[in-house]
Order: C-alpha cells, then structure tokens, then sequence
C-alpha cells in the first residue's frame, strides 16, 4: 500500500511539475516577444524580422507574418539584439526600448545606450548580410526618333552600366553611343566606354584604377583615352540613396582627326547621385567628371549626366535626361560645348 502512494504521489507531482513547465514556457515567450505599437494604438507582439523599403515584418503566431508601414509605426521594444542601420549608414547592434512617441534609444551590452532616436532616422533593421556574395546590378537605356518626308532625320541613344559588388570590392562597365544624322549628313557621331575597379579599404572609404575611351566625331576627337589612380567615399549607399566623391591623378592622351595629338598628366573629380524620392515613383540621378591638366589650369575637360527616371513597372522606366560636356581647349575650328536633352527608356536588373 505504501508504494501505490508513493507512485500515486510522484505522478500526481510529475503532472503538476508539466503544467507549471508548460506554463512557464507560455509565460517566456509571451515575455520575449517584440512589441509593436501602432500610432493608432494598436499593440502587436511577436518576433521583429526585419525593416526595409520602409515596412517593418512582424512575425506573429496568430497572424503569420504581418507588413506595417514604418510611417505608421509609434514605438518599437525589442527583448533581444538586432542590427538597426541608420540613415547615414550607421550600423549598431543592439536592443531597441521605446521612448517618447515616434523615437527609440538603442541599448548597446548592459552598459551603453544612445539618445533617443527618431524613428525616421532608421534605414533597416536586420539588413542582410553580403559577405562576399557577389550582387550584379545594371541598367539599359534606349531613346531616338526617326523623321521621314520633307526632311529625313534620325537619331539613335544607347547607354548602359554593369556593377559587380560585394563587401570589399566593386567593378563597373558603363558606356554610352550617339549617333544622329539629317539629309544625309551626320550630325552627331560619339561614343565612350569606362572600365572602373574600386577597392574598399573600410565600409566607406575605397581606392580606385580606372580607364576611360572617348570618341567623338564632330569635335574632331578620334580617340581619347585616360588611365587613372585615386580615392573615393561612399557616403551613402543604400536602395533609395547612393552617393560617392572620388577624385585622384589620370594620365590622358587625345588623338585628333586634323590637330596635333596631346598628352598631359591631369587630376581627376567625380561625383556620383541618385536618390528616390516619393516612395520610389521618381529617382533622380547626377552623374559628373571634372579632368584638369596640370600642365595648365586652363585646360580641362568637364562631363555631367543629369536626369530622372519614372518607374513603369516590371522593371522599366521613362527618363529624360541632360548631357553636358565641355572641353575648355577644342581642337582647332571645334566648339567648347556640346549639350543633348535625351528622352529615354530604361531597363534596370
């Protein structure tokens, strides 16, 4: 009899013990839960997957994984790390406390925690990591027109530019062609190609080797060629915001139709931009390269390439944009300015 109650005893204790477990697991994960807070007042609890594109994923066990506008997001509590990465590029790890409406401080190990943040200020929550995966980006853009009866005119518009980029390196091909012509006669015949390998020396901070061919018919260009050394900053790189300063010496060599050749030594600035704004239904884009001898100041070459594209879907889009090159010493009998309002259609991958 004693050992049917000590049996009787220890499952009744097992089964009170199962309980309690059971109970106390229920309890950790609903305390371990993220918290969301709409500004509506609504409160969300689940796992915080991630913010990018401006939508923060909750993964819920009652609702699957829910998309909230960050825009509509007051406050945010995390109970364990995340990598939050600001809007100047700022990465930290760290778990987010809610603070005043529409801000967050970040705490950073048991010791260090930020001053409140703006909301707005938070580009992405757990970005993915690139290592060394190599991502392949590239766009091409067609534009022209055709003209038949009283006068017969054509011109045809083809740019493209192809990046490789992973965490320490990035290479880029970019080119352009112009041709245009009118009752036979060519109005315009150019092109260029640019070859570009850029070492990143730390998340921003990158050395570069370049070389450039330019040819351009009606200035009496044949050829010009540069190679070039330097340095740049990638001040912003993000889906919405790139933007990058370079600048270093070239050596440039010119081959003219019907003018001496030339060769000088020369330093080179660059200037990279695009953003989209408006949610993404406009990007615009300024893209400039200064060449200037150091032979003498008065010689040098000025390119820009500025413009916006409207996003169609399906990976097209309409654009127009404004070529502007200058050659402050044209060969003999040639302007200094050549300028092109294009209107485009764009393919980006």
């Amino acid at each position: 009899m004693a050992d049917l109650i000590d049996l009787a005893w220890e499952r009744n204790t097992l089964k009170h013990d199962w309980k309690i477990v059971a109970a106390g697991c229920l309890f950790t994960s609903t305390a371990l839960a993220d918290t969301v807070t709409l500004l509506n007042g609504d409160r969300l609890s689940g796992t915080l997957v991630r913010l990018e594109a401006h939508t923060l994923w909750l993964e819920t066990i009652y609702a699957g994984t829910l998309k909230l506008p960050w825009t509509q997001v007051g406050q945010v509590d995390t109970d364990a790390p995340v990598r939050v990465r600001l809007a100047d590029g700022t990465e930290l790890d760290g778990q987010l406390q809610a603070d005043r409406a529409r801000q967050v401080r970040i705490r950073i190990g048991s010791l260090v925690e930020t001053a409140p943040l703006a909301l707005d200020r938070i580009d992405a929550i757990n970005p993915p990591q690139q290592g060394d995966r190599t991502v392949l980006s590239g766009r091409a853009s067609l534009g022209g027109n055709l003209t038949r009866g009283n006068t017969d005119a054509q011109t045809l518009h083809l740019d493209g530019e192809l990046v490789a980029r992973n965490a320490s390196q990035r290479v880029t091909l970019d080119g352009e062609l112009n041709e245009a012509g009118q009752d036979g006669v060519d109005t315009a015949s150019n092109w260029r190609l640019g070859m570009k390998y850029d070492h990143f020396a730390s998340e921003r901070t990158y050395f570069y080797v370049n070389t450039r061919f330019d040819h351009d018919g009606q200035a009496g260009l044949d050829l010009r060629s540069t190679l070039g050394v330097g340095a740049g900053r990638q001040l912003f790189e993000r889906d919405d915001l790139k933007l990058s300063l370079e600048g270093g010496l070239s050596l440039v060599n010119e081959d003219y139709a019907h003018a001496a050749d030339t060769r000088f030594p020369g330093a080179r600035f660059g200037a990279r931009y695009e953003q989209a704004i408006w949610q993404g239904r406009l990007t615009l884009f300024h893209n400039s390269d200064l060449l200037l001898s150091l032979e003498s100041l008065d010689d040098y070459l000025y390119q820009s390439r500025t413009g916006f594209r409207v996003p169609m879907g399906n990976s097209f889009s309409l654009g127009t944009q404004v070529n502007f090159d200058y050659d402050a010493i044209p060969a003999a009998g040639k302007g200094s300015t050549d300028t092109a309002l294009l209107f485009k259609l764009d393919y980006t991958i």
